[in-house]
């Protein structure tokens, strides 16, 4: 066997699993059989007590079932035929005559937790790099080696719709409190701690912990189900059935036998795993991964920072480089703000301290390593400073000016600007082989994309120190060319700004909102408008305006809404006036609106708002600000909400067909303007029958 080894000695079966050429174990056909090959050789050895299953690969037990595998696969009867195969291997190990024994030294993914469950007991190590989860929800799938149906006998039913429809990961603690391991120890105990449990297996002394729960029982459970459907339904767009399937499945298996339950779990796993919304989320899987490698390790990485600016994003980035790095130093105007500052920071902290992913004591630590100078030369021992100051050309050069006077010459300095030129700020600096722009998005501890943009000076050595930095901080950068507003915010600016148009002719913000959400948006336009802050948007948009002209021109009314200094949720109203309860329309904005209204139908709105996005992403390619569509795709997904269900703007502009994207702008055009002129990509692509998958070429000359 290539890929597990098997031990026995004193009735103990020792199964190793240490796949060849690889850097993680994952569940693939070969791998599977296998596996199956060992149970065949063991189950009828009476001199066996127990299995214990380990794995040799450092901080991974199981990263879960070979996705290249599953991407693979087109046909339903085929996914559903090595569905029951997987269900007969694991049936096997279930049955045994002895226990088993699941040993979790590291990420315990998907496939891999099945497995786990369909062992006897679990135990797992406290460290860090210990995380258990069903992540198939979010490629489009969900459990279907029978997670759906041994899960929620585990842990039970709440628990188990709680991991499978969210695809949250959880640290070994959190899995010994919800019953999903036996025993949890530190991995340097495992000689002791391992083998006591083993004895205790054997002589049958581990005490079940499944609690009696009433909300599991008929009719209660009905409850349980209704109550989390209406909450997916709140959170997840309908188009996207992976989650809701899953519910279904584990509702209507619940009370089935176990044969009948996998069939139906099957079923429905292999009808989800063959349609275009399970590829497209695979497909940004793979490209999550490429960019996350997309870096060489050095000898000295980034280890100490300085941030300039404290406002929303400053705050994030200081509590982003407390979390990883070992030296955090903020550079203020004046010591009395430090105390606001660090305070803010610590709310950012509460929510891994309240889902218990830290402790009090650990974030106080943090925060006490934290330190904080009024003067530039304070920061002469930091290897990287970043700006996030005002959107101001002027200001920002004033800084790096100062800090170019007291930082090491290998110093890097970086600037967080959302839309300003990396070449026009860098200008001035004697250094400009170390500088370049790193763009944030808000909030910083939860959206996982970075823009990284050079200027034409930066070099390849501090491109990839900043890339080493940002991922092992556990953002995914991106390398982007500079222009102004980069890709997230040149490509999402213009979307905004045509649903504010849209609004000038439809003076209903609910509806538009609406209609946009239900095409899978995270949250409408005018909502993400007022939590972005409307003096932000317009600063950007201003700045677009400035570069691209007549084809990025700034609606009216966001122009009113900015002057009357209603900048959203910050102030208290925007394009809607908040408080504690709820949010309603703001009467303010609605009576600066002509009362009458166009006859626009809602596919007129999502063409006008998803089109106009498609058509900058094209010139992002045609101009070589990025030269793979499927960054932007990622870009979009991971830095906007585009669902990524849909694969992204260039994937979903493939699926539409370029044909029907360039006759619906041009008709746009003649309409509304040069905002809607077809870019000369879209154009080509027409011409040659091509498109984003097909027309490289075009893009690439």
């Amino acid at each position: 066997m290539k890929n597990l080894f098997l031990e026995i000695k004193a009735g103990i079966a020792r199964l190793t699993l240490d796949l060849e050429n690889e850097k993680v174990n994952k569940l693939s056909i070969a791998v599977l059989e296998e596996f199956d090959e060992v149970l065949d050789s063991i189950k009828d050895n009476s001199s066996i007590k127990a299995l214990v299953i380990t794995s040799a690969k450092k901080n991974v037990f199981i990263a879960g079932a070979d996705i290249e595998e599953i991407e693979q696969l087109e046909d339903e009867k085929e996914v559903y035929n090595l569905l029951m195969r997987v269900h007969t291997i694991f049936n096997k190990l279930e049955n045994l005559e002895f226990p088993s024994i699941a040993y979790i030294n590291g990420a315990c993914m998907g496939g891999g937790l099945e497995l786990a469950l369909a062992c006897t007991h679990r135990v797992a190590t406290t460290s860090d790099k210990t995380k258990l989860a069903f992540p198939e929800v979010k490629l489009g799938i969900f459990p279907g080696f029978a997670g759906c149906l041994r899960a929620p006998k585990v842990v039970g039913l709440i628990n188990s719709l709680d991991l499978i429809l969210s695809g949250k990961t959880i640290d070994a603690k959190k899995a010994y409190r919800i019953r999903l391991v036996d025993e949890v120890f530190h991995d340097g105990q495992k000689e002791s701690k391992l083998e006591s449990f083993i004895q205790r297996v054997i002589y049958n002394k581990v005490k079940s912990r499944r609690k009696f729960n009433l909300f599991e029982t008929w009719p209660l459970r009905e409850i349980v189900f209704s109550k989390t459907l209406k909450t997916l339904e709140k959170k997840v767009n309908k188009d996207f059935e992976a989650p809701y399937k899953a519910l279904e499945v584990i509702k209507d298996t619940y009370a089935r036998s176990f044969k009948q339950g996998i069939k139906v779990e099957a079923r429905e796993f292999s009808k989800l795993a063959v349609t275009k919304e399970s590829k497209n989320m695979i497909k940004l899987f793979f490209t999550f991964q490429k960019l996350n490698k997309n870096f060489d390790k050095t000898d000295s990485p980034i280890s100490s920072s300085a941030i300039l600016g404290n406002g929303v994003m400053g705050k994030g980035i200081i509590w982003l480089f407390s979390k990883y790095l070992k030296e955090v130093r903020i550079k203020v105007r004046k010591i009395e703000q430090v105390q606001g500052i660090l305070k803010d920071v610590a709310k950012i902290y509460d929510f891994l301290i309240k889902t218990r992913r830290m402790t009090a004591n650990q974030v106080g630590f943090k925060l006490n390593d934290i330190s904080y100078t009024e003067k530039f030369d304070g920061l002469s021992n930091t290897d990287f400073a970043i700006e996030a100051i005002i959107e101001d050309e002027k200001a920002k050069k004033e800084a790096y000016k100062e800090l170019e006077k007291v930082l090491k010459p290998d110093a890097i300095i970086a600037t967080n600007t959302s839309s300003i030129s990396i070449e026009k700020l860098g200008s001035e600096l004697k250094n400009k082989e170390n500088f370049l722009g790193v763009h944030f998005f808000n909030p910083v501890n939860m959206m996982p994309l970075v823009e990284v943009i050079p200027s034409s000076h930066t070099s390849k050595e501090t491109i990839n120190k900043v890339f080493e930095l940002l991922t092992s901080c556990g953002k995914t950068p991106i390398l982007v060319g500079d222009c102004a507003g980069f890709i997230v915010n040149r490509i999402l600016l213009p979307y905004l700004n045509e649903a504010a148009f849209i609004l000038e002719e439809v003076p209903d913000i609910k509806r538009i909102d609406k209609v946009v959400k239900n095409f899978g948006m995270p949250m409408g336009p005018f909502t993400l408008a007022d939590t972005v802050g409307i003096d932000i948007g317009y600063k950007v948009a201003s700045i677009l305006k400035e570069a691209y002209g007549d084809r990025m021109p700034i609606s009216p009314i966001i122009e009113k809404i900015y002057n009357k200094k209603e900048l959203g949720v910050k102030t208290g109203s925007g394009f809607y006036t908040y408080n504690k309860k709820e949010k309603i329309v703001n009467n303010n904005v609605t009576s600066m609106l002509d009362k009458s209204s166009k006859l626009i139908t809602d596919e007129q709105i999502i063409n006008r708002c998803i089109y106009i996005m498609i058509n900058e992403a094209s010139r992002c390619l045609e101009e070589g600000i990025v030269d793979d569509p499927t960054i932007i795709d990622f870009a979009m997904v991971t830095g906007t909400g585009f669902p990524p269900y849909k694969g992204g703007l260039c994937n979903l502009a493939n699926e539409i067909g370029i044909k029907n994207i360039v006759k619906t702008l041009q008709e746009l055009e003649k309409d509304y303007g040069s905002r809607f002129t077809p870019s000369n990509l879209l154009i080509k692509l027409l011409e040659d029958d091509k498109d984003f998958n097909t027309g490289e070429t075009l893009w690439k000359l």
